[in-house]
């Protein structure tokens, strides 16, 4: 199968502890792809004793709550610093954290319930720990690059059939300037259409999860998506990479023993798409 060489799934096969590795999307997968890393923090950890360091590539981080009947809340407190400024999270957010900017590990101060966390390092393919830094810029320079709620600024929300969707997060560099494009929902239910197949003018990653932390490996789920004309079928975790100009989609999935969050994001400042009805995400069902 050719389209298999995209993804990334899950062996099952990290240790389960305060923080569970699920799956990463690399060099060593995709060369040239972007790096994805997901994971469920589920206990106190991390703060890395206050260390910062400094990465080349713009990075992304987004944090989701476990319970998708309160998706908005973490029911949960971390906190991550970037330079001068201490962020506490207590939401569904988005992080966007430019290159050269020197940041923090964060620190899961408490957690009710298990917290989903991916990261994107949007410009390689390679996470080298970074470069140890001191903080440089005034207080106040990122407290503003925390993005919660689904709102694109059009206004206009995913035409998906009833019940499928609970939408969680929406970015792009009209809500903060210079951040990438991204998405993140949970799927709900099973489904047979849609989106329509088509492509970009800028490299993507897709993520489809399972939401058992216990499990982190299983989907939960059979999930059928298509490279060009080639059905993948997926029932573990997984990353998947899209090179720009590579045609994709539709996603079916015929079988759903549990909802799945599902995540997708560019280094292109919007979400924009060509082969299938123009839309402002990039959940048209049409």
């Amino acid at each position: 199968m050719k389209g298999i060489k995209y993804f990334a799934a899950a062996d099952g096969g990290e240790t389960r502890g305060a923080v569970t590795p699920i799956v990463t999307m690399d060099g060593s997968v995709y060369p040239g792809c972007m790096r994805v890393d997901a994971r469920w923090y589920r206990a106190p950890s991390g703060g890395g004793g206050g260390e910062l360091y400094r990465q080349e590539s713009d990075e992304l981080m987004v944090f989701a709550g476990s319970d998708c009947k309160n998706p908005a809340s973490l029911d949960a407190v971390i906190k991550l610093r970037i330079e001068n400024d201490v962020l506490t999270l207590t939401e569904t957010c988005a992080v966007f954290v430019p290159g050269g900017a020197a940041r923090g590990d964060p620190e899961v101060v408490s957690a009710n319930r298990p917290v989903f966390c991916y990261s994107c390092s949007l410009n390689s393919d390679v996470f080298d720990g970074g470069t140890p830094a001191k903080a440089s810029a005034p207080a106040g320079a990122y407290s503003a690059n925390v993005v919660t709620g689904y709102r694109p600024p059009s206004g206009k929300l995913p035409d998906a059939p009833e019940g499928f969707l609970q939408l969680l997060l929406y970015l792009d560099s009209v809500r903060l300037p210079g951040a990438p494009y991204m998405e993140t929902v949970w799927f709900m239910t099973s489904n047979d259409t849609g989106p329509a197949p088509h492509e970009h003018d800028f490299d993507e990653f897709i993520g489809f999860i399972g939401t058992d932390p216990d499990r982190p490996e299983e989907l939960g789920a059979e999930l059928v998506f298509y490279i060009g004309d080639e059905p993948v079928t997926v029932t573990k975790s997984c990353l998947v990479y899209i090179p720009r100009g590579v045609r994709h989609s539709p996603i079916i999935i015929p079988k759903m023993e549990r909802p799945l969050i599902h995540f997708s994001g560019g280094n292109g400042g919007d979400y924009a798409r060509r082969g299938a009805t123009a839309d402002t995400n990039m959940f048209s069902f049409e």
